[in-house]
């Protein structure tokens, strides 16, 4: 490889992959490099994946394969509520879950992020993932710290999204119990909840570790999973968590009809019902609640 050619390499990743095993991107040109008062930015472009955002050493997103998460992490929580109205998300500030979630007949979204300025530079460096989804006047900004932001809330939500970074650094108190229990007090009955949690090379350690959190809180705790190119380490885990809903047990033929329902169904890049029925299927290996 010629030294002029110059690579980040994503080795910051918690869990077992720190420090053993690297993940490698070719910067054919260096879009932005800074630091927010919360977290170092990285952007740069890359010929497979097109731009590439990265914070604090761990790469977020790419404009290949965006909206593989932010479909993921939404749509199977939103279309397993039986009428999600009130949504909070905790994080997105670069708004690709805003985008999803206000695909949905909802009548207001909350998104609450503590940095204000990272949220400036997605939308100068990244509009490809908001796109012009801060603009809808159901959606409601608010940029402080989530942690404190949920607590003003009880039985207010009917679904809530974590669409934080790593359990690492400042985003590990949203993986705490006592976090979880702000979430639970801030839904409604048939609330549900959603977070990333990592990759399932992890299962035995971080994965199991947020179950019992969430199951010492929520009665219904379930796995679900996808493939996301440029994450590093193969398929990684979304938890689901309700106080009523088994997220396993869902209607799919009530999810189709919904499905057809819904507005410009071919801005859906990735998700349909069979995506539904496919990412909540999981080996034995990881299935929580046969253990």
């Amino acid at each position: 490889m010629p030294i002029s050619k110059k690579w980040f390499c994503e080795g910051a990743v918690p869990g077992k992959r720190l420090g053993k095993v690297k993940h490698c991107f070719l910067v054919d040109k260096l879009v932005f490099k800074g630091k927010t008062p919360y977290q170092n930015v990285l952007i740069f472009d890359n010929a497979v994946y097109g731009r590439v955002v990265v914070l604090d050493g761990i790469v977020q997103f790419s404009e290949k394969d965006e909206f593989v998460y932010h479909e993921t992490i939404s749509h199977p929580i939103l279309f397993s509520h039986p009428n999600p109205r009130k949504v909070l998300i905790v994080g997105g500030g670069d708004g690709g879950v805003l985008r999803e979630v206000l695909k949905h007949p909802v009548k207001e979204v909350h998104l609450v992020d503590i940095d204000k300025e990272a949220a400036g530079i997605f939308k100068k460096y990244a509009p490809f993932v908001s796109k012009n989804s801060f603009k809808d006047k159901r959606a409601k900004v608010f940029f402080e710290d989530g942690r404190k932001f949920i607590k003003n809330f009880r039985d207010f939500f009917d679904v809530v999204i974590i669409d934080s970074n790593d359990p690492a650094g400042p985003s590990l108190p949203l993986f705490s119990g006592n976090f979880y229990k702000d979430v639970a007090r801030a839904l409604k009955k048939e609330g549900m909840m959603v977070t990333l949690i990592g990759s399932f090379l992890d299962f035995e350690t971080m994965i199991k570790t947020t179950v019992g959190k969430l199951k010492n809180v929520f009665p219904k705790v379930q796995l679900y999973r996808t493939s996301i190119p440029c994450y590093h380490c193969g398929d990684f885990c979304f938890i689901g968590a309700s106080k009523k809903i088994d997220l396993a047990r869902v209607d799919l033929g009530k999810i189709e009809k919904r499905f057809k329902k819904i507005k410009g169904k071919d801005q859906f890049k990735y998700y349909s019902p069979k995506i539904h029925s496919a990412v909540i299927s999981l080996p034995k290996i990881w299935q929580i609640n046969s253990r």
